[in-house]
C-alpha cells in the first residue's frame, strides 16, 4: 500500500428534498444518497476526502441540508462541499455550519481548490471574477504543487444538447488562466448526470454521475438513463499523477420514471 498516496471520493447532485421520502423521478433521493455513502463508509480503504459538488438539495431548503448533513456525518470523514445551480448559497452556509466551505484544501503534496460556478435564479454556469482571480492567485502561488480544481458545472460540451447549453459561460478566461500554469493535473465536475472525460486546456476534465439518478448521453432534449447511482474514486500518488474511476451502485435500486420531462 502506497502510505503517500491520498484518497479522494467525488459524489455529486444528491437533489436531496425537505422531506425524507421525496421523490424525483421515481427515486427517493435521499435512499440512494444512503445507499452510496454506505458503500463508501465499506471501502477497505477509507477516503481521505470526500468532496460534494453541488445541487446537495432540489429546491435550496435548509431541512435537505440537514438531512444531507445527518447521513454524511454517520461516515465520521471529512467532507468539502460546494453549491450547484439547484443550491441557496444563503441556506447552504448556515446548514453546513459543522463544514464550512474550504476554497482551498492541502492534502500531502496536492492541493484542491473548490470554485463557484452556480449564479442566483440561474441555471447555467459562470465564474465571477473574484474566483477568477482567486485560481489564478492560488496557481502562481505553489507553481509546482500538483493541483485538482471542484466545480459544479463543466467548462466545455459534453455531447448533450440540452445540457451544452447550460456549460460555463466565460469558459474562455478560465482555459486563458489554466494555460498559463502546468500544475492543474484534473478537473472534476457534476450538473451533468453522466460520466465524461475529455483532455482541455492542458489537463483532464472529468464529469462525475449522480448519486441519484443519471441523464442519457448524447441526447438533444432532457431525457433520463438507466444507469443506477454512482460516485468517483480519485486517487492521487506523490509523483503528482492521478487515477481515477466511477463506481454505480449495483444494489437497492430503484427504476426511474422517464416520464419526468425537466426539474
Amino acid at each position: 500500500m502506497d502510505v503517500d498516496t491520498q484518497h479522494l471520493i467525488q459524489i455529486t447532485d444528491p437533489h436531496i428534498g425537505s422531506r425524507r421520502d421525496y421523490r424525483l423521478a421515481g427515486v427517493e433521493t435521499l435512499e440512494t444518497l444512503r445507499l452510496v455513502l454506505a458503500e463508501i463508509g465499506g471501502l477497505a480503504l477509507p477516503p481521505d476526502l470526500i468532496c460534494v459538488t453541488g445541487d446537495i438539495a432540489a429546491e435550496g431548503a435548509t431541512e435537505a441540508y440537514r438531512l444531507f448533513t445527518q447521513q454524511i456525518q454517520f461516515l465520521e470523514l471529512p467532507y468539502q462541499w460546494l453549491p450547484g445551480n439547484h443550491d441557496d448559497a444563503r441556506v447552504i452556509q448556515e446548514g453546513f455550519t459543522a463544514a464550512p466551505y474550504w476554497p482551498l484544501l492541502e492534502l500531502g503534496a496536492w492541493r484542491v481548490i473548490s470554485l463557484n460556478t452556480a449564479q442566483p435564479e440561474r441555471v447555467g454556469g459562470h465564474l465571477a471574477d473574484e474566483e477568477l482571480g482567486f485560481l489564478a492567485h492560488c496557481l502562481a502561488e505553489d507553481p509546482l504543487a500538483p493541483t485538482l480544481l471542484f466545480m459544479h458545472h463543466p467548462p466545455i460540451p459534453i455531447g448533450c444538447a440540452w445540457l451544452d447549453a447550460q456549460r460555463i459561460d466565460n469558459a474562455d478566461r478560465l482555459e486563458a488562466i489554466l494555460r498559463q500554469h502546468t500544475n492543474v493535473r484534473g478537473i472534476f465536475t457534476g450538473h451533468v448526470h453522466q460520466e465524461f472525460h475529455a483532455h482541455w486546456a492542458g489537463t483532464e476534465l472529468y464529469t462525475t454521475p449522480a448519486t441519484c439518478f443519471q441523464f442519457r448521453a448524447a441526447s438533444r432534449d432532457f431525457a433520463l438513463s438507466e444507469q443506477p447511482p454512482g460516485y468517483r474514486r480519485i486517487n492521487l500518488h506523490a509523483d503528482g499523477s492521478l487515477t481515477t474511476d466511477v463506481v454505480f451502485l449495483t444494489q437497492g435500486l430503484t427504476r426511474v420514471d422517464k416520464q419526468l420531462a425537466g426539474y
